[in-house]
């Protein structure tokens, strides 16, 4: 299953669409706080988040500065779960995704469609539409990550070429070092789906807790993406499932 689909099944679950993710080492947290490389299997870690409810696995790859190792953790992945991939790197040229595509075919996965790459729109610039059509020429998805306002112009540019659109909640040029905070509300919600009506809304980023799940969904946002949260938690299948039902989490709270 894609992406995609896999959000939508989960929607019509009536639970919130979460894309748990795997990385190796938190900028934020290794600068301020020295904290090592998490060097935890990634087949466990994706198993506990399928148990979870996630309905897709994010894992970054890219190793200079979040440590990633895709030869061997996308491989575990992979065999760990039936859960769509989502590949987190700074993919700039099509060398990028032919790189990514060869992993893919190597790990014996005859459905490429399961893998979605993330393209940053604002480093691609007048690139990104041809970036986003050769990685579904390839057979792959896309999720075209954006700063939020700032990108609408060259979002616009794309029009129906966008399938799936990440509104990241922190700055990526920062590496994610700020604060974490839910920026998404219900007016960028509303004014990227009038750019882009077809495409899924994904809130990246900032997600310490399940009532900061439920203030993405409540903007507007088809899913949510939460990383740190999870690598940090002592039962990370409990701290999924808490997510994954955020607003009874939430109701619980307050009765």
């Amino acid at each position: 299953m894609d992406l995609a689909r896999s959000i939508a099944s989960v929607k019509t679950a009536n639970k919130i669409p979460v894309i748990a993710e795997i990385k190796r080492l938190i900028p934020k947290l290794a600068k301020e706080h020295g904290l090592p490389p998490d060097e935890r299997a990634a087949e466990h870690l994706a198993y506990d988040y399928y148990v979870g409810g996630a309905c897709g696995v994010s894992l970054v790859t890219e190793r200079k500065h979040f440590g990633g190792n895709p030869e061997r953790d996308i491989p575990d992945v992979l065999k760990a779960t039936p859960l769509p991939l989502l590949i987190k790197d700074f993919i700039l040229s099509e060398a990028d995704v032919d790189y990514y595509y060869r992993l893919v075919k190597q790990s014996g996965e005859a459905y490429p469609g399961r893998f979605t790459l993330l393209l940053h729109l604002h480093l691609l610039g007048e690139q990104a539409e041809g970036m986003l059509a050769y990685v579904k020429a390839r057979g792959m998805s896309a999720l075209l990550e954006t700063r939020g306002i700032p990108d609408l112009p060259a979002l616009g540019k794309l029009k129906g070429a966008v399938g799936m659109i990440g509104i990241n909640n922190k700055d990526i040029d920062d590496l994610e070092r700020g604060d974490d905070h839910i920026r998404i509300i219900p007016e960028t919600v509303s004014t990227f789906r009038k750019t882009c009506p077809e495409a899924l809304i994904i809130s990246q980023s900032a997600h310490k807790t399940p009532a900061d799940v439920a203030c993405s969904v409540t903007a507007g946002s088809d899913g949510v993406l939460v990383g740190t949260a999870f690598m940090l938690a002592s039962n990370p299948v409990r701290t999924v499932y808490s997510f994954v039902n955020a607003f009874r989490m939430v109701e619980e709270e307050v009765y």
